[in-house]
């Protein structure tokens, strides 16, 4: 029997990867057309995913920064010759109960806060810091439509050499 190999990857904001994978059994023989089209249709914009939501193994770096984000990205599925290998899981899992997962997390809304403390931290302290910059820019958009109320436009004056100095085509 043929087993699926998930590939996916984490990849910061700087274009640092790191690689992941697990081999489900495929007790039911479905197709790697299908799984990969059924496993897209699950994903955030058929490519994204909450490691921790479908119990695969987090990825991220070891120190949390500023380039740091909760989502995994899809890569590839493919058949195996390989045995199952699932880290996280204690049950060797098959690719059907792993989709039954991959659909609850989907129709449950993929929750950002199902990751690392200190990556969901950080998280939050990037947005704080855009709540802090938003509230900043709409204090300058106030000011600039007051002034723009309160000024008058400038009167129309010609100079008495205006027409002299234009140039002629």
């Amino acid at each position: 029997m043929t087993n699926i190999r998930f590939i996916y990857l984490y990849r910061d904001a700087s274009n640092y990867k790191q690689h992941g994978e697990v081999i489900l059994s495929n007790e039911k023989q479905l197709s790697i057309e299908e799984i990969d089209t059924q496993v897209r249709a699950l994903l955030s914009d058929g490519l994204f995913f909450i490691a921790g939501q479908v119990q695969l193994e987090e990825r991220f770096f070891s120190v949390v920064n500023e380039d740091d984000h909760p989502w995994h990205e899809f890569v590839q599925v493919e058949a195996t010759t390989d045995p199952t290998f699932d880290p996280i899981s204690e049950v060797k899992r098959d690719i059907t109960q792993f989709m039954k997962e991959l659909e609850q997390a989907h129709d449950s809304g993929w929750d950002e806060s199902q990751v690392r403390a200190d990556l969901i931290q950080q998280i939050e302290k990037e947005r704080e810091a855009l709540k802090r910059w938003l509230v900043s820019q709409s204090h300058v958009v106030k000011m600039m439509e007051k002034t723009n109320r309160s000024s008058k436009p400038a009167p129309n004056i010609k100079s008495k050499y205006e027409d002299e100095h234009e140039d002629r085509i």
